[in-house]
């Protein structure tokens, strides 16, 4: 009489296939989780751009008084008048330019970049080129 079941080898061959397919798929979702927090940095930035672009439609005059000929990132000489100033992520936040979820311990707005560190004291560039408002916030290289 012949015995039900599976051989040794047949186990080993399933196992040996499930680790294959389980090392696959960590890996595939291991990617999409890079992918999905890139997006989502880069989504940041974007709102933090925006926010000192109108913050600077907002105070146009202050950026024409008390801005340099200038920003600091540019390699380049601007033919007509420029007016840079610097602002950071946490003065945005504070005048509601930049809206976040994101709160620390003591229920402050903060805002993280794609490693988990809060970016609140970085600096956004706001200039005026051509009579429109520009903003550029610079990653901090490590």
């Amino acid at each position: 009489m012949k015995e039900k079941g599976f051989t040794l080898v047949e186990l080993l061959a399933v196992i040996t296939i499930l680790a294959i397919v389980t090392v696959l798929a960590s890996y595939g979702i291991s990617t999409v989780s890079n992918i999905i927090k890139n997006n989502i940095w880069e989504n940041k930035v974007n709102i933090i751009e925006n926010g000192a672009i109108r913050y600077g439609e907002d105070y146009d005059f202050l950026l024409k008084e008390k801005g340099s000929s200038k920003c600091a990132f540019m390699e380049y000489d601007v033919a007509e008048s420029l007016y840079c100033n610097e602002v950071t992520v946490e003065y945005l936040l504070e005048r509601n330019y930049i809206q976040t979820d994101e709160r620390d311990s003591s229920n402050k707005k903060i805002i993280t970049d794609d490693k988990g560190n809060v970016i609140n004291d970085t600096i956004v560039y706001v200039w005026i080129e051509n009579n429109l408002v520009y903003a550029k916030y610079i990653i901090a290289e490590e």
